[in-house]
């Protein structure tokens, strides 16, 4: 979906309308964009903006970009952050909104923000990457940031929806690969509930 105050559209992807937003680091500085959408949190994962931004609230999680790094504990922080920041007010009348970042919103962000769909919209595993990819295809969590993805899936569910050990590294086969997800769980959420 197109962000507003970005000069390309994949700068920025909008995830889960109108509150979350998966990018690159430099988006975290950018005032343009961050006023243009109202951002009022950002999530810094391991990246730490150039400068902060008068009026937005900055978080920093630490997670290195590797298969063996482990997310258990850094996502349900993750989650908490994200919750607490969507379900805040903003100066108007509306609910927050905000961004979430690593280096280049590529492997560590989205692994979190698909771990906050699953644990806090239900959204089974495949229902939220594919979320995510459909947002920005460029996004390819690690091999070990996927199977950990995988293990929450099940102590969540009970069952795993996406059996493969990385993505396709082509975004057009990683879009594909989503493709029939959309018709086929509607919502999002596990099929069987």
């Amino acid at each position: 979906q197109k962000v507003q105050g970005v000069q390309s559209t994949e700068a920025v992807s909008l995830v889960l309308p109108p509150s979350l937003y998966l990018g690159p680091c430099s988006a975290a500085s950018n005032k343009a964009f961050l006023a243009a959408n109202s951002i009022t949190h950002v999530l810094s994962v391991g990246s730490t903006p150039a400068q902060k931004v008068e009026g937005v609230t900055y978080f920093r999680l630490s997670l290195n970009d590797s298969p063996t790094s482990s997310i258990t504990k850094v996502s349900e922080e993750a989650c908490k952050i994200i919750e607490n920041a969507i379900a805040s007010k903003s100066k108007g009348c509306g609910k927050g909104k905000i961004l979430v970042h690593c280096s280049a919103g590529i492997s560590r962000s989205p692994t979190l923000v698909v771990a906050y769909l699953m644990r806090s919209h239900k959204m089974s595993l495949k229902a939220a990457l594919g979320q995510v990819v459909r947002a920005r295809p460029q996004v390819s969590p690690n091999s070990g940031f996927l199977e950990q993805l995988k293990r929450l899936e099940e102590e969540l569910f009970g069952n795993v929806t996406l059996d493969i050990d990385e993505l396709p590294k082509r975004e057009k086969d990683r879009l594909a690969l989503f493709e029939d997800d959309v018709r086929s769980e509607g919502e999002g959420k596990p099929q069987g509930d």
